[in-house]
């Protein structure tokens, strides 16, 4: 302490004033102060063009600046000698650490005092404050010490050891589920390949037989042309030579009369129909190969859209929204129609007019998927075998009619042409269909849909449904369009994707795609149920 003052005194002395840095440079003014080159430089004239010391304010010239170099060498001293202090300090400093001296004694700490956790020179030992206290040499009672530690390092090992094993574990794991998504999208691209080239093989078999049908028409409508040519050709000639016969003198007309018809006999001409019933047959059949393929890529695509692409959701139905005309079950799941209302108490969100009932969950974005399923009173399975049935015997009819012989030469005469059409225009008459009173709708709507009054429920209103009734299906655009499915559904899927503006029903039994609705929700979607059927009951599934 004797010599850090003096020191730091010494220090002060060659401080600079302006930079408060040691003197670089050192130089001095005409009042004898003295700064570093570089900061005298930095002195701004204050007037006169005239500089004024920082310290006594007197004017100095900067031309009057001389050098200190035996200020410079002191400096230079200064910082060595404190660099050697520190250097010094920093050891005694470490042996202090190394030796562990007693802060009190400045002795060696030999001891371990166990009452109070402290070590002890010798003399702490003997004094008054540790004299009845268990103290043992620091060698002795580290042991104990050590053992804990060395204990609760192989737990901590063991710990690590357990972490390296799971980790190893689930490394594999992670490794095996990314090869089996490898693999997974192998088989996707092998089974969309295997797809597409079966696809192609189907389309290129189905393009070549219409090559083949479209050939025989061409060659068919030659021959009909020619055969139709020759037989204008022969009876223009008669009619020709016959003109001229009339214009005849009656002398000359009167001498060939008796042969004169005799020579040009009326005789059934040629009708042959230009497209034979072989090449008719084989277009049918063509044709029941295309309505079939539509059947089956709709299917297909409803199948894929269930189960690829949408989440199957459980609805339930809001007793609040329904109608007073509609009864629902306790699960809230199937819904009836009543034909008498019955509501005692109207509330805000329920439907007044319309027998019209919405879901209680919602939806604002996703793929969800649920079936709506059609219970009828006197409807069974056997009715819809019995659909089945009457296709089959159309087709066995449609065969029989196309498999009578054909000849090329089909000579009519022109006494055997009638018009035809009475009899169907008569059926036409009696197959008129009555306005369908009796349906129910199944679909989706906005949860802010108008719920009094009567409504249009159409798409423009927030209502994007399809109507069922005995007679058929429609799709309630505005005017609705008919639908003509290859099967009656008895349960309908409505597969909605908010993101993609798309509502799709298909046949939920026979996977038939039926109808897609396409736009843009900007609001919570719920289903939606319209039912004015008696004998009739919706079910939500699943």
């Amino acid at each position: 302490m004797a010599t850090s003052a003096p020191f730091r005194s010494l220090e002060e002395e060659v401080t600079c004033s302006i930079c408060l840095d040691y003197l670089r440079d050192p130089v001095t003014i005409d009042c004898g102060h003295v700064f570093c080159r570089v900061c005298t430089s930095d002195i701004r004239p204050v007037s006169g063009n005239r500089s004024v010391c920082p310290l006594c304010k007197k004017s100095f010239k900067k031309e009057n600046i001389r050098p200190v170099w035996q200020l410079a060498s002191l400096v230079e001293n200064i910082e060595r000698l404190k660099v050697d202090k520190g250097r010094q300090q920093g050891q005694v400093a470490r042996e202090h650490q190394d030796a562990r001296l007693c802060e009190r004694h400045q002795e060696k700490l030999h001891y371990y005092c166990e009452d109070d956790g402290k070590l002890l020179c010798v003399i702490c030992r003997e004094s008054r404050e540790h004299r009845p206290h268990t103290a043992v040499l620091v060698e002795k009672a580290v042991q104990p010490h050590k053992d804990k530690v060395v204990n609760h390092l192989g737990i901590l090992r063991r710990d690590r050891d357990k972490i390296q094993g799971f980790q190893t574990k689930g490394e594999s794991d992670l490794t095996t589920s990314l090869k089996k998504l490898q693999e997974q999208r192998q088989n996707i691209v092998v089974e969309f390949e295997q797809g597409h080239q079966f696809l192609r093989e189907r389309e290129q078999h189905l393009l070549d037989e219409l090559g083949k049908l479209e050939q025989e028409i061409l060659e068919s409508r030659e021959k009909y042309r020619a055969r139709t040519a020759a037989e204008i050709a022969r009876l223009t000639q008669a009619i020709t030579e016959l003109e001229a016969k009339v214009k005849q003198p009656a002398a000359e007309l009167l001498q060939d009369s008796k042969d004169l018809l005799s020579r040009y006999p009326r005789k059934k001409f040629w009708a042959g129909k230009p497209v034979s019933p072989v090449v008719k047959k084989k277009t049918g059949e063509l044709s029941d190969k295309v309505l079939s393929l539509q059947r089956g890529l709709r299917e297909f695509q409803g199948k894929l859209l269930r189960d690829l692409e949408y989440k199957k959701v459980s609805v339930t139905l809001d007793p609040q929204s329904a109608s007073g005309y509609l009864q629902l079950s306790d699960d809230w799941k199937c819904v009836t129609y009543s034909g008498m209302y019955h509501g005692h108490y109207l509330h805000p969100q329920q439907f007044d007019c319309e027998p019209g009932v919405l879901g209680s969950k919602g939806f604002t974005w996703g793929k969800v998927y649920w079936e709506v399923e059609l219970e009828r009173d006197g409807w069974s399975e056997d009715d819809e075998e019995g659909d089945e049935e009457e296709e089959g015997e159309e087709e066995e009819e449609e065969e029989e009619e196309v498999s009578y012989g054909y000849r090329h030469d089909d000579w009519e005469t022109d006494e055997d042409e009638e018009s035809l059409g009475e009899e169907e225009e008569e059926e036409g008459e009696e197959g008129e269909e009555e306005e369908v009173q009796e349906s129910c709708m199944v679909g989706v709507a906005r949860d802010s849909l108008k719920r009094k009054g009567d409504l249009s429920l159409r798409p423009e209103d927030g209502v994007w449904a399809l109507r069922l009734s005995s007679a058929g299906i429609w799709a309630n655009t505005d005017p609705e369009a008919e639908l003509f499915p290859r099967l009656r559904p008895r349960r309908v899927g409505v597969a909605l994707d908010y993101e993609g503006g798309t509502v799709t029903f298909t046949n939920a039994e026979s996977q038939e795609l039926l109808y897609t609705f396409t736009t843009t929700f900007t609001r919570r979607l719920v289903p939606f149920l319209w039912l004015k059927w008696p004998g009739t009951r919706l079910l939500l599934r699943p």
